[in-house]
């Protein structure tokens, strides 16, 4: 073989080798490009500061999670990301003026998954975009819904409640995301109740359920699972396709024996519940960026050093493509009349 055609072969092979590492490595040797589903250059947020925006004051849950993920993320893109917090409208000033954002992808916000696409479906007071109008980044954080009842009460399965009569779901006002779980559970499941409001906090309303000044309530099982150990709180139900793992002997909703339209009515409710703590961008994302941002919060999140950190804080990580919600923006388009009415009868109500 000629000298030429050696060069040749070993330019190739370098080539091949500085491609490789242009992609990046994990380690498992799967390129970050397939792993983030898109890949692309993230050169044009190189020394760029992106704002993270929280829609609530500091010091919550949401601000906890974007504070944790923000260094990681400016790692990913080589830049700078700061957290922003924008209070107001349970949520919704934030989103609302993120609809008015630059598409470049240096303002995100975290969103309230299920209080804002939902207030969104119900065309809700207040909103002011349309779910699908939205850049799906990734989610960061599930939010596994569950529902529970106070420890010292009578009910002792879903079918005690049921069969009871009265029921009292306690939440903190019509909007929230424990008043909608709660209003779809009346609707699909035909409990005879109602929901009692006026609570300042989930804080609040969760003594309410200890106390028995209410029956029961929903709300995230990471935010109830200390209770339901102490057996404050008794789980009756999981908000969900699949049982959870940290309470294996409690049904999840599917499972339940529901009729054909029970069964639509809970998909769309667990795909709503899906969104968790997503992290979105503004419309019209330019396909680059967009990808990037994907890629950049996916290797972020999955990173073993905020795996640990997030671990240490008791706030689990648990990713969601992009693509995977704009997938549920869909169904959720095309989600059953029954359920968009009862999510606005959720808004609504006073």
């Amino acid at each position: 073989m000629s000298d030429r055609k050696h060069q040749s072969r070993f330019l190739f092979a370098l080539l091949g080798v500085v491609a490789l590492f242009a992609t990046g490595c994990d380690s498992a040797g799967t390129s970050t490009e397939a792993a983030g589903g898109g890949g692309g250059d993230c050169s044009m947020f190189e020394g760029e500061t992106v704002k993270l925006v929280v829609p609530y004051s500091p010091g919550g849950g949401y601000d906890a999670y974007a504070r944790m993920v923000a260094p990681h993320l400016a790692k990913e893109l080589g830049g700078k990301v700061v957290i922003e917090n924008q209070d107001g409208a349970g949520g919704l000033l934030a989103i609302n003026n993120l609809m008015a954002a630059e598409p470049d992808g240096t303002r995100l916000a975290i969103m309230n998954g299920v209080g804002v696409a939902g207030g969104a479906l119900a065309d809700a007071e207040g909103v002011r975009f349309d779910l699908q109008d939205l850049s799906m980044i990734g989610r960061v954080a599930e939010q596994k819904p569950v529902f529970v009842v106070g420890g010292g009460t009578d009910y002792k399965s879903v079918e005690d409640v049921q069969a009871g009569k009265g029921f009292r779901f306690a939440s903190t006002g019509p909007g929230a995301a424990d008043f909608v779980n709660a209003q779809m559970l009346i609707q699909i499941l035909g409990i005879d109740g109602r929901v009692v409001t006026g609570f300042d906090g989930s804080d609040e309303s969760e003594l309410a359920v200890v106390r028995g000044d209410v029956d029961g309530q929903t709300g995230d099982l990471d935010s109830r699972i200390d209770a339901i150990e102490a057996g404050d709180q008794r789980p009756m139900l999981v908000i969900d396709a699949e049982r959870a793992k940290e309470l294996p002997d409690v049904p999840a909703i599917a499972e339940l024996d529901l009729d054909q339209q029970e069964q639509e009515l809970t998909k769309s409710l667990i795909d709503l519940s899906a969104f968790g703590r997503p992290i979105v961008g503004p419309p019209g994302l330019p396909e680059d960026r967009l990808s990037c941002l994907r890629k950049a919060l996916q290797s972020a999140v999955e990173s073993p050093k905020l795996l640990a950190e997030a671990d240490k804080q008791q706030r689990p990580l648990t990713w969601l493509s992009g693509d995977e919600l704009d997938d549920r923006v869909k169904r959720l388009a095309d989600a059953p009349a029954e359920f968009k009415r009862g999510l606005k009868d959720a808004y609504e109500q006073k």
